[in-house]
């Protein structure tokens, strides 16, 4: 039968169950879902009531009643082998270990001539078979758990679990399997654009043969499944298989479900058949998943180019946003370098501007202290007189003339030409005398520099006497 796709939700907690003494139970709608699906599984070994006791034990847990009860089918399978069972007895109803309830054999099997001491030995036996059979169940319930019955006759997915269903039932041609877990197949699934079929076997369930050998085995719906579709099986009494089983709510086996990898958070289930199930009613459910995977495809599709235009604005945008921040940090490095170059000019124009302070302040002072130098040689200058008489030419053309003893060394010249500015016969002429200069002969011209020869060895008496500036370098 075809369902409509419905949506997907975790399964609620047991509710409260009660049962008369009478045997009539009231059961909620999830117990009763519960209850199917243990019995679906266990194909119908126990009735009813046993089936209840198991479930109430575990607390409603369907995972692990259906571990609870293959550890006691083993366990009853190994009493059966050491001593007949009784008759009519319930595999679950009684205590599960020795030693926890007293049967009637043991009761009056006890007689008054039993000693202490083979008391005490029955005792201490009846302790270690307890002991001995808690191990056994428990290792039984961990393996039957995880490996699932049968010795792992059914392999957990993949070529194993094809290889396993077509030994137990003789087809020998069946679809590929995923090869890998439940969430790498719905990866795989959405990766290619393609549907996931789920099939949930139960070897216990009354349809499992005619299923594998009518429908999966049917060339058609072999060929369909390969093509067009990622096919993952398991055994509902192992663990993943099992949890697939309670996430798409399948409440009878074996179940032939279809799911929609629509994105990574949503998996839609839109088409399951479970139970018995016909090769014409698979077929017509995958040719009508087929049709509205198209619808899907396109949708996924265009989903997926309006994610890669998305990222492509949004890388496009960072781009844009990385290049503008590269054009500010580069203005505000050439605004910073361009500060930085002013303020390295206005540094040197201070620095200039204050060592031509200085200088000025430098010569200024030389020039005072020249002039205060000469002030005071030109008040200590005697009178002339003597009879050699010498003129001097200045720099601005004006012509000063003084009398010397013939015996005057050329330095009291040169001393006269110094101060000869502020000499009172010169006061109103305006004469400057450079701070620097050499006395020359006009003809031959030659430089005066012999200060302690005489006027008259030098024989400047009579002459003219050039006053000429000399220029720093």
């Amino acid at each position: 039968m075809y369902h409509k796709p419905r949506d997907l939700h975790p399964v609620a907690g047991p509710a409260a169950v009660s049962i008369s003494a009478t045997g009539l139970m009231e059961l909620s709608e999830e117990q009763r879902a519960s209850l199917a699906l243990f019995r679906e599984v266990t194909a119908e070994a126990r009735d009813e009531a046993a089936s209840i006791e198991v479930l109430k034990s575990c607390n409603w847990n369907v995972e692990q009643a259906l571990s609870l009860h293959w550890a006691s089918h083993d366990e009853d399978h190994g009493a059966q082998a050491r001593a007949p069972a009784a008759a009519g007895a319930n595999p679950l109803s009684a205590p599960l270990l020795p030693g926890h309830g007293r049967s009637s054999a043991a009761t009056h099997g006890s007689t008054a001539g039993d000693s202490p001491g083979s008391m005490a030995y029955g005792l201490f036996s009846r302790i270690a078979q307890g002991i001995k059979q808690i191990g056994f169940s428990v290792l039984s319930l961990v393996y039957t758990f995880f490996f699932g019955t049968g010795g792992g006759a059914l392999g957990s997915s993949g070529a194993a679990f094809r290889r396993a269903l077509q030994t137990s039932y003789g087809t020998p041609a069946l679809p590929e399997f995923h090869d890998g877990s439940f969430s790498q197949a719905v990866t795989r699934a959405r990766q290619d654009l393609k549907l996931l079929v789920v099939y949930l076997h139960s070897e216990h369930a009354r349809h499992s043969q005619s299923v594998c050998s009518d429908v999966l085995a049917n060339e058609v719906i072999r060929t369909v499944l390969d093509e067009n579709f990622i096919l993952w099986g398991g055994d509902v009494a192992r663990m993943e298989a099992h949890q697939v089983a309670r996430m798409i709510h399948a409440r009878q086996f074996p179940s032939f479900c279809v799911l929609l990898p629509a994105s990574v958070e949503e998996i839609r289930v839109i088409g399951a058949l479970h139970g018995q199930i016909e090769a014409e009613g698979a077929q017509a459910l995958l040719a009508a998943c087929m049709e509205e995977m198209e619808t899907h495809r396109a949708e996924i599709v265009a989903q997926q180019v309006q994610r890669v235009e998305d990222r492509y604005l949004r890388e496009q945008q960072d781009r844009e946003y990385q290049e503008a921040l590269e054009m500010d940090r580069r203005r505000a490095e050439e605004r910073e370098a361009q500060r930085r170059q002013e303020e390295e000019e206005r540094r040197q124009a201070e620095e200039e501007q204050r060592k031509a302070q200085e200088e000025m302040e430098r010569q200024l002072k030389l020039q005072q202290e020249l002039e205060a130098k000469r002030r005071s040689l030109a008040a200590q200058l005697q009178s002339a007189s003597g009879t050699a008489r010498l003129a001097l030419r200045l720099p601005s053309g004006q012509r000063v003339e003084r009398k010397f003893e013939p015996t005057a060394t050329l330095q009291e010249v040169y001393d006269w030409a110094s101060c000869v500015a502020f000499l009172p016969e010169n006061s109103d002429k305006g004469i400057e005398i450079p701070e620097r200069f050499v006395l020359k002969t006009s003809f031959p011209a030659r430089d005066l520099d012999e200060m302690d020869r005489t006027v008259d060895e030098l024989k400047l008496s009579g002459t003219n006497i050039l006053l000429a500036a000399i220029e720093d370098d």
